[in-house]
């Protein structure tokens, strides 16, 4: 099924004649109004076309067995507000593949459909904000893809997640079993530059001169890198943004 287009079928070009057919009727019956009938019929095909476009795409492969799945929180399929080629679906069922770089939606059918990334505006899942970054010749600009935007202002904070398949040996078993290992990459794009974020020293390296005053702002609010890096860079460049007079 690899590279599978998805198109309107038989079965749903009848199923429109049968609507619109019903849709004719219904309007001729309370009115006359030759506007008010052609207005419902062009609001119905705007909505089907509109439906149809998220369907039409590569029909993702299946990944091959591990212990565990390379999804991002979960590999069910969760209920999702979309912003697709500027318009807003607002129970889109989304999915988005770490190891694939590639956001996925369930057809009515049921078939696992890869939305094209140059269409995704936005995706709101698991109370997370996903965007489609592009690369762009700023220094330090991360390479392109589907990232958590965390932070908006005047300075941005961005998360990638990846999933690697790798071949483990379990402890109890002494087997080796395939298992995707995650890793998450952090950005922070400030004055023009995006700077990777491994620590809470080189994020305060970047956020100098007020480097002295952060550090007893992440210090008084008992902010830990370790236990949570996104809340304390956030929570950091906020308290940047505020010192700086740059909100």
């Amino acid at each position: 099924m690899q590279n599978q287009k998805i198109t309107w079928s038989l079965k749903n070009s009848i199923k429109i004649c049968f609507i619109l057919s019903l849709i004719f009727s219904t309007v001729h019956l309370f009115s006359q109004n030759t506007g008010e009938k052609n207005k419902v019929i062009f609001e119905y095909l705007n909505f089907a076309d509109n439906q149809s476009v998220l369907y039409y795409g590569n029909v993702q492969e299946g990944h091959q067995r591990a212990t565990n799945h390379p999804y991002l929180k979960d590999n069910q399929y969760v209920k999702t507000r979309l912003s697709y080629h500027q318009i807003i679906y607002p129970e889109a069922m989304l999915r988005l593949d770490l190891s694939r770089n590639e956001l996925v939606i369930l057809s009515p059918t049921n078939l696992n459909i890869v939305l094209f990334p140059e269409n995704v505006d936005y995706a709101e899942m698991h109370d997370l904000l996903i965007i489609y970054y592009r690369n762009d010749s700023l220094p330090g600009s991360p390479s392109t893809g589907y990232y958590t935007l965390l932070h908006s202002g005047n300075c941005k904070v961005m998360e990638k997640q990846t999933a690697t398949r790798a071949l483990v040996t379990t402890s109890n078993t002494h087997t080796q079993e395939h298992h995707y290992v995650f890793r998450n990459y952090i950005y922070l794009y400030k004055d023009g530059t995006y700077y990777t974020i491994r620590n809470k020293r080189g994020l305060l390296n970047v956020l100098s001169p007020h480097k002295k005053e952060l550090k007893q702002f992440i210090s008084t609010n008992n902010l830990k890198f370790r236990r949570n890096a996104d809340n304390l860079i956030v929570q950091t460049v906020r308290e940047y943004e505020k010192l700086s007079g740059s909100l």
